[in-house]
């Protein structure tokens, strides 16, 4: 096996040709990976076809109600016509992944599979509380219309590292037209923002899926997050208490 290759376990499912080829990496905020399950638990035919094998991926297993699964699995719905690239672990650097992209791209491009256009995902960090969950793009030129028709903001300025960015280079490189969406993030897993992003995938490619589930999960991890902090600051408070109690200084209460 290579060091970077795509291996297909269900041949008996052909992928049509100008499909559309998602990837959902672990990145900023997991958006991707939250996407990715959505996907798969609404689109009905969505199946899991074959996964990836990279010598960029960290030692990490996963496994689900006991039962292991690659870490970098590939699914298709060809009633959307749209392959699904789920990876659920972080790479192990932000060097390039030229092996990588190269596999994928050759894959998807080449023997039957003529993908039309390649979409990844990233968060951009933003610290504080974020009021509103925009949406913003980086594509081809050619492509930059059609996302403002959505109401999908133009990012004027910035870099993609990672996968991610390999990918759209090695896209690029091949003719194939390929484009990034972005939201803002937290450090920690942030459903909202993915909500926010799927809500644009509903409009740009007549899907019908239902993101008040990752709304929900967002409130409740903000509300265990202020719960924690409520405690950290008891916590705190106690200690302070503690200390100058033992210090021998006077308390006053009013």
């Amino acid at each position: 096996m290579e060091k970077n290759e795509v291996v297909i376990e269900n041949k008996d499912i052909k992928i049509k040709d100008d499909a559309t080829l998602i990837f959902s990496f672990a990145n900023m905020g997991l958006i991707g990976p939250i996407i990715g399950h959505t996907l798969i638990e609404q689109i009905d035919d969505m199946k899991e076809i074959g996964f990836v094998v990279s010598e960029e991926l960290p030692p990490i297993a996963v496994f689900y109600e006991g039962v292991l699964e690659h870490p970098f699995r590939l699914f298709y719905s060809e009633k959307e016509n749209i392959i699904l690239g789920l990876c659920e672990v972080p790479f192990q650097s932000t060097s390039a992944y030229d092996g990588l992209s190269s596999a994928l791209c050759n894959w998807a491009i080449h023997d039957g599979k003529r993908v039309k256009e390649i979409l990844i995902f990233q968060g951009i960090p933003k610290r504080g509380e974020i009021e509103e969950f925009n949406v913003y793009f980086a594509a081809e030129e050619e492509k930059t219309k059609f996302l403002e028709e959505h109401n999908i903001q133009k990012l004027k300025r910035g870099i993609l590292t990672g996968p991610e960015a390999t990918i759209l280079n090695r896209a690029l490189t091949h003719k194939v037209n390929a484009y990034a969406l972005f939201t803002e993030v937290q450090q920690y897993p942030t459903p909202e923002g993915a909500a926010a992003i799927i809500d644009k995938l509903n409009e740009l490619y007549g899907l019908n899926i239902d993101t008040e589930k990752l709304l929900e999960q967002g409130r409740e991890i903000k509300k265990k997050l202020q719960e924690m902090a409520e405690k950290a600051q008891q916590y705190q408070r106690k200690q302070l208490q503690d200390s100058s109690q033992g210090a021998g200084y006077p308390q006053y209460y009013k």
